[in-house]
């Protein structure tokens, strides 16, 4: 009845979509369907979707639905396979356009229904009338209760390295997650891994400026920086050995990782109050991300070989999976654990954690047909639920950083599976919190839908709509958003094509234009060209000199050159920084400071590492090394 998209066969994948299925609520006893009138025959119609418009064939009798299939889409993988396969066979089984949304895939979802509609208009049939037909509330099965040795909730990136870590420890495990399909956050992040790896950066040829960022370390004190003292000293000596020596070659090393995690996240809340990242949290995370990166890829995630550098990153040191995140990361950590008998329990939302005498045991939760779920956990529960940047209420509830947010804001987050519930769940079993002030916000939101963009700013230049550069392009996140927030929140990432870094698509639209002349862009963009030439005229004389004098960047590897690629961006909603208080071990801390004995916690649902703004690259650093020794400690009941 309906084909399955994209050739997807993977053994994870497979064991989702049944899992999906089965929670979507199956109904033995639905109403026969209203008779409908079509003309007979095969239509085709398209819907816009998360990732762009989705093209379905819809086969209609005289008075039915008969076969939906999704034929092209662009939708991010991994994301929306499970709407492929639950919203066509439930518009077949209701003869319905107004049948539930999957979890985490709202927009797919919508786009398949919309494209639907569209073939019932062509067919002759009433698509407002279908989508007022809802298909029958879904009927609880009978309650569930199970008990395993680590329950984990939360099936993005830190459960599922947290699930496969507690696996290889020899316990059992269940992982719970809200979505139709694990991955969560994880799936729509640029996907770059942060580890200082010396050996790969002494292969990695140089680029202008760096050495001037280096140097400015050998001029910081020592006194300034509190716990972090012994480590700046080291990267200085580091550094002095570097410039004595060859510096045609990358330089990178721990300690350096440490201090620009230290100060990209120093900053201060409208209060006046100074935040800074918990050196204990820092210095675990920067040392031991190399070692799980090589754990990941010892399960099978294969990473493309040359060293990169996402936006707000301050160094190239990060490398990202050859193939994508589904593929190279949610793919192969959901086979490991399916492979190794842990269960997952997809369109399950936890509820409650059950405490008892003081101890976390286990978790209350609820599927999406209201069956009522009890997990016990015989050695610990690992809270992994991400952040609250899809939580639009809670953010604002919080901020303490942005003076002026504006509450229309958009995200990069989907929206459903990043609510804050974990920090909810936590709080309420007596863990502490911290640095719930601070959000994130992505400078490279696509304009028109808040949407990652992805890219850096080593090779372009940010103008303003009137064709005026306005920030230092490789400053940090919330740098550049702050400056763009000043301008009037819209800006222009101009780039020359043989850059193009491949993020979204070259080809024209509302938010991408290109032109072989900064005349012709200037036009397409409504802006003065003599602005914007003399603009990029100045910018590529700070090429050639490696310095700029206007906003201080100090690393450039392009020129912008004909012909150009303009992307229109708008900060938005990226990583909420605070979160559970938690120590090195994962461990969650309650409000006086003590260990809540079977909770542990990782990912972005933690805080007091990334302080008042998380560097590029170190969201995935932080959830697959923290999510490795979460699980571990929990199935060792360390």
């Amino acid at each position: 009845m309906v084909k399955k998209v994209n050739g997807i066969a993977a053994i994870a994948l497979a064991v989702i979509m049944v899992l999906s299925m089965a929670a979507c609520g199956q109904q033995t006893n639905a109403p026969a369907p209203a008779k409908e009138s079509y003309k007979a025959g095969t239509y085709t119609g398209t819907g816009q979707g998360h990732g762009g418009p989705i093209q379905v064939k819809t086969t209609f009798t005289a008075d039915a639905i008969t076969t939906v299939e999704v034929v092209k889409q662009t939708e991010t993988q991994g994301i929306a396979d499970p709407a492929f396969t639950v919203i066509p066979d439930e518009i077949v089984k209701y003869q319905a356009l107004g049948v539930d949304t999957v979890t985490g895939a709202t927009l797919s979802s919508y786009g398949i229904i919309n494209a639907v509609a569209d073939c019932v208009k062509q067919a002759g049939g009433d698509s407002d009338a279908l989508k007022a037909k809802k298909q029958p509330a879904p009927t609880p099965g009978p309650d569930v209760e199970k008990s395993a040795d680590v329950i984990v909730i939360g099936g993005g990136g830190a459960g599922l390295s947290a699930s496969v870590s507690a696996l290889q420890n020899k316990a059992s495990v269940i992982l719970v997650e809200k979505g139709a399909a694990v991955g969560g956050n994880t799936l729509v992040s640029g996907g770059v891994w942060n580890a200082a790896d010396p050996e790969l950066a002494a292969k990695t040829p140089n680029d202008k400026g760096r050495i001037e960022t280096l140097k400015s370390f050998l001029d910081k004190n020592e006194k300034d920086v509190g716990d972090y003292a012994e480590t700046l000293k080291t990267l200085k000596a580091q550094i002095r050995k570097y410039l004595a020596g060859d510096t045609s070659k990358l330089f990178d090393s721990t300690e350096l990782h440490i201090m620009q995690t230290y100060y990209g996240g120093l900053r201060q809340d409208l209060d006046g109050k100074w935040i800074s990242g918990n050196f204990e949290l820092v210095k675990n995370l920067c040392t031991k991300s190399l070692e799980t990166r090589k754990w990941a890829e010892s399960l099978g995630t294969v990473f493309a070989p040359a060293l990169n550098e996402p936006i707000g990153s301050l160094w190239k040191r990060a490398l990202a999976p050859a193939k994508g995140n589904f593929e190279g990361y949610i793919k192969v950590f959901s086979n490991n654990i399916i492979k190794n008998g842990g269960e997952i329990m997809l369109d399950t939302t936890a509820k409650e954690l059950i405490v008892e005498n003081g101890r976390v045991t286990g978790v209350k939760a609820v599927k999406k047909d209201g069956t009522k779920v009890t997990l016990h956990a015989n050695k610990g529960v690992v809270m992994a639920t991400g952040g609250f940047g899809g939580n639009k209420e809670m953010v604002l509830k919080y901020n303490n950083y942005w003076k002026d947010l504006n509450p229309k804001i958009l995200t990069t987050n989907r929206e459903t599976l990043i609510q804050g519930d974990g920090i909810v769940m936590g709080e309420k079993a007596g863990a502490a919190v911290t640095g719930m002030g601070f959000i994130q916000l992505m400078p490279l939101g696509w304009a028109n839908t808040g949407e990652l963009a992805g890219g850096n700013g080593s090779y372009c230049i940010y103008i303003t709509p009137q064709g005026k550069r306005f920030v230092n392009e490789y400053a940090e996140r919330d740098v550049i958003s702050k400056a763009a927030i000043e301008h009037g929140e819209l800006f222009y990432e101009l780039q020359s094509q043989k850059s193009f870094m491949g993020f979204g698509t070259i080809e024209e639209s509302s938010v991408v234009f290109k032109a072989d002349t900064l005349e012709e862009l200037a036009k397409k963009l409504g802006m003065d060209a003599n602005t914007l030439t003399q603009e990029v005229n100045k910018y590529n004389s700070y090429v050639d000199a490696g310095k700029d004098p206007d906003f201080g960047k100090n690393v450039f590897t392009a020129k912008i050159e004909a012909p150009y690629v303009a992307r229109a961006m708008k900060p938005s909603i990226h990583h909420t920084m605070g979160g559970l208080v938690v120590d090195v071990d994962a461990h969650v801390i309650d409000t006086k400071g003590k260990v809540i004995p079977g909770f542990y916690a990782a990912g972005e649902v933690t805080g007091g590492l990334h302080a008042g703004n998380r560097l590029g690259g170190n969201a995935i650093a932080d959830i697959f090394t923290n999510g490795r020794i979460a699980g571990a400690n929990a199935a060792l009941g360390k």
